[in-house]
């Protein structure tokens, strides 16, 4: 597994980021928290020198280096600094040898190192007493400079430790997606070089990868299909229009060599020549349905309005056949669609069913009552289990059909128009007959 492919990934990118994110947000606490803290004890330090210098300021100046040299008898020169300058800056008394540079009298407070005379970093104050001399109280300032550098530590491991995590994990947490992304590539290569069955796998997390997944294996299996009945087209068209070409040909052929042609023999010719035109023109109305977009077309269509206007086309047509063709009435149910579109399914499956209905035969047309469905049903001989699917493809005909003239395409371009649609067309049995329902609520892709 390549590093840098994993350092690409959008789950180790966010893990590094809300990581970044967490570690800022930690110091800054921190940080705050060292800030406060800090500020708090040096003015608290602060303010106990003040104290302690304004005491002896106010003392007698004849009586400030005997109370200094009690405070240090009483501190034993351990916590608390004390010393009486000069006004030039030599020393007088105290444990502070020399006067700090830094150290201005009357001044803000200073911070200095360890001494030889003081072994330990300190906070000092300067107070010019009356006498012009300069009187310096300090105090230990140790503990404040740990408690600093804890917490300045504490910053820094606890930023870099949240950082480390945060890449740990994103690493941790990248090389699944990772790994099934490889999984996915590799399926997509096999695709690539031609095996068309093949999908790519899911798992049960159903997350973003699923979703992709799921509408890529929905998206192979209509090229799947749609290659099937391209393959299927160009074997049936080549076996099912050789016969009607060869036909016409012989009998071209014979009408060359004839002395004279009766009208009725051209007419054989032209109807011979018609039915490969026929399929031709069908052949060309599927690519169109397949190919074209046409949801411009799609607005809100009345079920019942439209199959009405189904009746009122078949109707003669059913009568002239002798079959009984009813259409029952419903509520008013509207749907999306291209009216124009799914009258043309409708009217296929319509004719398909007065066609092998035969005569004294019956037909339905109606719709369904929990949910928007158009229902075609008749009593003919119905279409067996095994072939309810491969009727549905370009050219295919069953043993029902041999003897009954059409292309083999009327249930291809109704199944199209269903498809353009995300409907849903089923077959199933009417005992005795067969039942055409078309589905009218939009699928969607499932994983």
């Amino acid at each position: 597994m390549q590093i840098r492919a994993l350092l690409r990934t959008t789950t180790f990118r966010l893990s590094a980021l809300y990581g970044l994110i967490f570690a800022l947000g930690l110091v800054a606490l921190l940080g705050l928290v060292y800030l406060r803290s800090a500020v708090y004890l040096t003015r608290r330090v602060d303010g106990i020198l003040a104290t302690e210098a304004a005491a002896l300021v106010r003392s007698p100046p004849s009586e400030v280096e005997q109370r200094i040299d009690e405070a240090l008898a009483l501190d034993g020169q351990k916590n608390n600094v004390f010393a009486l300058f000069t006004p030039v800056g030599a020393p007088l008394t105290g444990n502070l040898e020399a006067l700090p540079p830094t150290l201005k009298p009357d001044g803000a407070p200073v911070e200095i190192g360890p001494t030889p005379s003081f072994p330990a970093p300190a906070r000092l104050v300067a107070r010019r007493l009356s006498s012009g001399e300069v009187l310096v109280v300090g105090r230990d300032v140790n503990q404040l400079q740990e408690m600093r550098g804890i917490i300045a530590s504490a910053l820094l491991w606890s930023g870099s430790a949240v950082i480390l995590v945060g890449l740990a994990c994103g690493v941790a947490f990248s090389i699944t997606p990772l790994r099934r992304l490889q999984t996915l590539q590799e399926a997509c290569g096999e695709i690539a070089d031609g095996d068309l069955t093949r999908r790519l796998p899911t798992s049960e997390h159903h997350d973003e990868l699923d979703m992709f997944a799921a509408t890529v294996n929905y998206t192979m299996g209509e090229v799947e299909r749609l290659m099937g009945e391209v393959q299927g087209a160009t074997e049936t068209i080549a076996h099912d229009l050789r016969t009607p070409l060869t036909r016409a040909r012989a009998q071209l052929h014979r009408l060359q060599q004839a002395p004279s042609v009766s009208p009725a023999e051209i007419a054989r010719v032209t109807a011979e020549l018609d039915t490969v035109l026929e399929r031709f023109r069908a052949l060309m109305r599927l690519s169109e349905l397949e190919v074209r977009e046409r949801h411009a077309g799609f607005a809100p269509t009345d079920l019942t309005r439209l199959l009405a206007d189904v009746a009122d086309l078949y109707q003669p047509l059913a009568e002239a056949n002798g079959v009984n063709f009813q259409v029952e009435g419903a509520a008013p149910a509207i749907v999306e669609a291209d009216a124009k579109l799914l009258f043309e399914a409708v009217s296929n499956l319509v004719d398909n069913a007065i066609k092998f209905a035969g005569e004294n035969g019956r037909v339905a047309l109606r719709l369904g009552r929990e949910r928007p469905q158009i229902i075609v049903e008749d009593d003919g001989p119905g279409i067996p289990e095994a072939e309810k699917t491969a009727v549905l493809q370009r050219f295919y005909r069953s043993r029902r059909d041999r003897m009954v003239p059409g292309s083999g395409l009327g249930l291809s371009i109704a199944a199209a128009i269903v498809r353009l649609h995300r409907f849903e067309l089923v077959l199933s049995d009417a005992q005795p007959g067969l039942r055409a329902v078309i589905d009218c609520r939009p699928a969607s892709v499932r994983y």
